[in-house]
């Protein structure tokens, strides 16, 4: 007989299993439709085959109604489960039967409890071939039936609810029940349990070889073990074995057990957590105390801190001792009013003290319960560093007061508003006013035609930019203009944020006549040293004019070309003058939009005469097309002529001196001058441009620093390069449109 699935849409009894049995037994039928309690042929899948008149009467249903439908859809589910289960253990013949209580629905929706017993038929070759289960209504007990099965109903509610793990077993260590909560504990269910020794799941597989009767007896009282869940995670449980007595025998034993890993994970973070507290009382930087009253005097009840280390005390020093047994009396009778303080409900008392070189800071704090104090705790910090810390800035602070008072520089402090916080005492010598007029107020040190220039700068400040070494004027007090110095900065909290702004002034007037005197001074070094040049340039054509002159007189006609001849001269001799008056006499400094090409042409046409002289030949390129820059034409001359001068006088014989003028991106222009030269030491290159610092025999050293001061008021730059016996390489680097303030800087 094979043991083929039941398909109902084929046949609802494949194997024939009913015929088969009238065949087999002929009186089957009569007994099973007969006999005094329910009973059932039921398929391996669960269907229900037949059922007799009994089972009927019981359920409610008649034979109809459930044919071919499934068992566990009258059975609760917890109970369908268990009954499953069940009937796996008898196809794999672990058991030959079982029999169970459990509750059913009945037809019309009430709950009723039945006795059930299952038992597997099979055929000669051992294959299973059906169910027959037998029923009993365990509803119609009887009274005094019933008491006992209400009070086993109660007992069984117990153990099934009970949030604690409850594990029956004999007394050989077999499992006979287990309760919902044990099979959570351990994560295994009930029917993977019943049957098996103890040990199985309480010592693990690795100590299944242990007795079971060791695990039952060797503990009566709480205990702990550690046990391995079915997922392989290590739990811990605490145990208590109670004997199950039946008639003053003890028959069983139940395992009652607890879920403690979480509780002892969270015992260890404790015990971890007050160790740490400790450790961190003990090694915190400062140091930790309280205290209590008690018999009159205050009693300290911990002590703690490398403070207290470092003042040559150790805890067993301070706890349980008052301070008079502690301190020094004077030390003692001081800190005991602060105590006093404390105690008497006191908030934030604070006080500081000096011992053996330490100065420490203690707040006391008390601790109240229902409105009393019970204790005081205070917390003590080494305030050493921060007081020696406090001297030094103190000191500090009125050095650099004495400082800003009695500098010669005017300085002011500014909010973000641009109005003035502070200003020294040099500033009202500068400017005139003083602190009192000035707090709160804008800066009026601004003339109207630099209105653009102060929005310039404030404009910089407040994008965290410095201005450095400006060169401009102020107006004073009494309306004159002077020539200062400037320089501002952002002032920066912690944060970096800006919150105001310092300006330190300096008055350079003085500075600006001596400049002004010094480039007179050059101006008339270099009218001198043209002169001879000059002097050439002029008789040369005064020559050609006295001798055409001289051929007139004789005859006039067909000597018109005669006449442009002189003209031409006349023109060049008027062109050289005026150069020259340019040179050497002042005149006021005006910027506008020149062409440096012509200014360059200009200053070739002033040199070659002399380049001549001395037999050097000057050569002037442009490498691309120059656009106008902003400039002073005048300086621009006097700046060029001195680079070249300098270079001719450089070069002991024949030689060339090339200036190439180039653009250097889109913002500058550069004008190379690069001579043959004798060159300059290398060690001197540094100190070029400083007054009074020269490399010729009979130079001043002015005339270079005029240079480096030209270019620098057209906010260019000039570097120069050397190498003895080679020639010198001058770069000057003049911007097409400097910036905005330049023109008033140099005005």
């Amino acid at each position: 007989m094979v043991n083929n699935p039941l398909d109902l849409k084929i046949s609802a009894d494949p194997d024939n299993i009913l015929d088969l049995l009238r065949r087999k037994v002929p009186t089957s039928d009569a007994a099973f439709e007969n006999a005094p309690i329910g009973m059932a042929y039921i398929s391996l899948n669960g269907l229900w085959l037949k059922i007799n008149d009994y089972l009927s009467s019981i359920l409610g249903y008649s034979q109809e109604d459930l044919l071919y439908r499934e068992v566990k859809e009258i059975s609760l589910l917890e109970e369908a489960h268990k009954y499953e289960a069940l009937k796996e253990k008898l196809l794999t013949a672990e058991i030959k039967s079982f029999q169970m209580e459990h509750r059913i629905r009945h037809k019309e929706g009430y709950l009723m409890w039945v006795e059930c017993g299952i038992s597997l038929i099979r055929d000669r070759e051992n294959q299973p071939l059906y169910f027959i289960s037998h029923l009993r209504n365990m509803s119609r007990k009887s009274e005094i039936e019933r008491k006992p099965d209400e009070s086993e109903q109660r007992y069984e509610s117990l153990i099934e609810h009970n949030p604690a793990g409850i594990l029956t077993c004999d007394l050989k260590g077999m499992i006979i029940s287990v309760n919902p909560a044990m099979e959570r504990i351990l994560g295994f269910v009930e029917m993977e349990m019943l049957g098996r020794p103890i040990n199985f799941f309480l010592e693990g597989k690795e100590h299944e070889e242990r007795s079971p009767y060791r695990i039952i007896f060797s503990e009566t009282d709480n205990y702990m073990i550690r046990v391995r869940h079915k997922n392989g995670d290590m739990i811990e449980l605490g145990l208590k074995h109670v004997p199950i007595y039946v008639n003053d025998i003890i028959e069983g034993i139940y395992i009652i057990a607890k879920d403690i890993t979480q509780h002892n994970k969270d015992r260890e973070s404790l015990r971890a957590a007050q160790q740490d507290l400790h450790d961190t009382v003990r090694r915190q930087q400062g140091m930790t105390m309280k205290f209590r009253q008690m018999k009159g005097k205050f009693i300290h009840t911990l002590c703690d801190g490398e403070l207290l280390y470092r003042l040559g005390y150790k805890p067993s020093h301070i706890i349980g001792n008052g301070l008079y047994e502690i301190w020094p009396f004077y030390k003692a009778a001081n800190m005991e009013k602060y105590y006093r303080r404390a105690w008497n409900g006191e908030q934030n008392v604070m006080y500081e003290a000096t011992f053996r070189g330490i100065t420490y800071l203690t707040s006391l704090r008390p601790i109240l319960e229902n409105g009393k104090v019970i204790e005081v705790i205070g917390s003590c910090v080494d305030i050493t560093e921060r007081k020696h810390m406090e001297t030094e800035l103190r000191e500090t602070k009125e050095l650099l007061e004495s400082f800003i008072n009695n500098t010669t520089d005017a300085i002011c402090v500014l909010d973000l508003r641009s109005r003035v916080i502070s200003v020294n005492a040099a500033y009202e010598h500068v400017f005139g006013w003083n602190q009192d007029e000035l707090k709160g107020q804008p800066l009026p040190i601004y003339p109207d035609f630099l209105e653009e220039q102060r929005k310039e700068i404030y404009e910089m400040l407040k994008a965290g930019k410095q201005i450095s070494g400006l060169e401009t004027v102020r107006k004073r007090k009494d309306g004159l203009i002077v020539h200062v110095s400037v320089t501002k900065t952002p002032i920066k909290n912690e944060k970096g944020e800006i919150i105001g702004f310092a300006g330190i002034t300096r008055d350079i007037t003085e500075r600006k006549r001596t400049e002004e005197l010094l480039r007179k001074s050059d101006k008339l070094s270099v009218a001198g040293q043209l002169a001879a040049g000059l002097a050439h340039e002029i008789r040369n054509p005064l020559t050609s004019l006295r001798g055409f002159l001289q051929l007139l007189q004789n005859d006039m006609s067909g000597k018109q070309h005669y006449f442009d001849i002189m003209l031409s001269e006349l023109d060049r001799i008027n062109f050289i003058v005026s150069e020259f008056l340019v040179i050497a006499k002042p005149e006021a400094i005006h910027y506008k939009q020149s062409k440096l090409k012509d200014i360059l042409q200009t200053v070739i046409a002033l040199l070659d005469t002399q380049a001549l002289l001395c037999n050097v030949e000057l050569i002037l390129e442009f490498e691309s097309e120059i656009p106008e820059i902003v400039c002073s034409e005048m300086h621009l001359k006097q700046l060029f002529i001195n680079l070249v001068k300098n270079a001719i006088e450089a070069i002991p014989r024949d030689g060339h001196i090339r200036m190439t003028v180039s653009q250097q991106g889109d913002d500058l222009i550069r004008v190379r001058t690069q001579d043959n030269g004798c060159g300059i030491p290398e060690e001197r290159l540094k100190q070029l441009g400083e007054p009074f610092y020269t490399t010729k025999e009979k130079g001043t050293g002015l005339g270079l620093m005029m240079c480096f001061k030209i270019v620098e008021a057209h906010k260019g730059t000039m570097s120069i390069q050397s190498h003895m016996g080679e020639g010198t390489i001058i770069d000057v680097y003049l911007p097409k449109q400097p910036p905005a303030r330049c023109a008033i800087e140099l005005s």
